[in-house]
């Protein structure tokens, strides 16, 4: 039987030109209700609650207790009392009870609890109004202090987009002592990851319940720098060979005493992951890597030194294929790199299975599945098992043409130049697939910058297993 199958070109054209957008768009309207519409208030309705303290002990109890003989009636209006810093439309997006809907106990009860978990108020009162026709809702709220601008003064290194991006104070924010003195030690925290270890900063304002501003005082301290990386413990591998894994520089006795050497403690903790991994991927699974760092006599410069435990490297048993049907295992393991008895190498896993997927590809089976799994045997041998799930043969159906901008005949069918032997019918080759977004990328027709529209690509696209299979 035969799968109809489905390519799309899509490609981004160079010159300018109009682009389709859709979306939909759900828009919600509340009544606007001003407090008149009340007759009665809080003299002639106790609130559900009134306690400014009830936030901890009353959620531990279940929530406030909301009349629950009012559920199923029309909400006609909800007011919101008390607001400064907070707006109106802010309050209202935290709550589902809204004009228009019928009124519910408990969904009132989570948009209280949703609401002060904002921690934008210290406290909230319902109150209800009756008619007739249904009910309205009032909040009176009392704000907690909101930040109102963030400054940091002395900052000369180190910018303010990224000292805002690590305080984590944004306009609008419930701020108070506690949260001021953990943004505080969040930006000393980050200072010292990036080398100012000597770094100090004070918070100048934002310390007493009435402040609004928060002013951090910065005092950057000097950059510290790093004169000498050393590897020790490495054995397989010459030192020179491992500083090109890692992305610390130091200062290459005196040549870039001042350039790109800066002692950056997140960039030191990476490079350790970097080297595990750099070892790990040639077969040395065992390995662990340490780094520390000291002062020289001067007390001016870092010396970095990573401190490698090698261990053993792991060697290749036997390397099998499983779950392959439509070729056989000597087929599948001919052309691979990887050989009995070889030490582990990721690099070469990957282009083997790369190769047997090729191989499926070429037979039209582009969905083809190959998982390389390593098992671990003792004395630092693994068996390389191949996992293949071959999914299905498919042929090629309808060629659908994509062209952002000026989507003109003459475009179409210069891309449907470049697909070669792709046409409608025939089994899909993978390879031929690859070379088709070669030539439509390198034809210098369409856009292939990243930033400014997306390269040319081939889509593939099944249809449904109603319209059959190929095999």
């Amino acid at each position: 039987m035969s799968h109809r199958h489905g390519f799309v070109l899509a490609s981004r054209k160079q010159a300018r030109g109009r682009f389709a957008l859709s979306a939909l768009l759900t828009i919600s309207s509340a009544a606007t209700l001003t407090t008149e519409a009340f007759s009665q208030g809080p003299q002639a309705q106790a609130p559900a609650f009134a306690d400014p303290s009830f936030r901890d002990k009353v959620w531990e109890a279940g929530g406030p207790k909301i009349n629950s003989t009012k559920t199923g009636k029309l909400i006609l209006g909800v007011v919101i009392n008390g607001e400064q810093a907070v707006s109106e439309h802010k309050i209202l997006s935290h709550m589902q009870s809204r004009p228009n809907r019928y009124f519910d106990s408990d969904q009132f009860t989570r948009d209280l609890h949703e609401l002060l978990s904002t921690e934008l108020f210290k406290k909230i009162e319902p109150y209800f109004s009756e008619t007739p026709d249904g009910i309205y809702l009032r909040l009176d709220v009392v704000e907690n202090q909101t930040v109102r601008s963030v400054v940091y003064h002395g900052n000369t290194r180190l910018d303010d987009s990224q000292l805002k991006k690590q305080a984590g104070l944004e306009i609008g924010d419930p701020i108070n002592a506690a949260t001021a003195k953990q943004a505080e030690s969040r930006l000393l925290d980050f200072y010292r990851d990036k080398g100012f270890s000597n770094a100090d900063i004070r918070l100048q304002q934002g310390l007493k319940a009435s402040d609004n501003d928060i002013v951090f005082r910065i005092s950057e301290g000097e950059l510290e720098r790093i004169d000498k990386i050393n590897f020790v413990g490495n054995k397989e591998f010459a030192s020179d060979v491992l500083k090109t894994k890692i992305k610390l520089k130091d200062a290459r006795r005196g040549l870039t005493q001042w350039l790109f050497n800066a002692a950056d403690r997140t960039k030191m903790h990476e490079d350790q992951q970097a080297l595990e991994r750099y070892y790990r991927r040639l077969g040395y699974f065992d390995a662990k890597v340490h780094h520390f760092h000291e002062y020289d006599d001067s007390g001016k410069w870092i010396n970095l030194t990573f401190v490698i435990d090698e261990g053993k490297r792991y060697h290749i048993n036997e390397i099998s294929v499983r779950g392959n049907q439509y070729h056989t295992d000597e087929e599948l393991l001919k052309g691979v790199t990887l050989k009995s008895n070889d030490p582990f190498n990721q690099d070469k896993m990957e282009k083997d299975a790369k190769l047997i997927r090729e191989i499926y590809g070429a037979q039209g089976f582009i969905f083809c599945d190959v998982t390389p799994t390593p098992i671990y045997l003792p004395g630092e041998r693994l068996n390389l098992v191949f996992e293949i799930t071959e999914g299905d043969v498919y042929r090629a159906s309808d060629i659908n043409v994509h062209i952002g901008g000026d989507n003109s005949y003459t475009k179409e069918r210069v891309a449907l130049s470049m697909i070669g032997n792709l046409r409608p019918g025939r089994i899909i080759d993978s390879r031929e697939v690859e070379g088709a977004e070669r030539r439509l990328q390198f034809s210098q027709i369409f856009e292939t910058n990243p930033q400014l529209g997306e390269p040319p690509r081939i889509d593939i696209q099944p249809f449904s297993e109603t319209e059959g299979k190929a095999r």
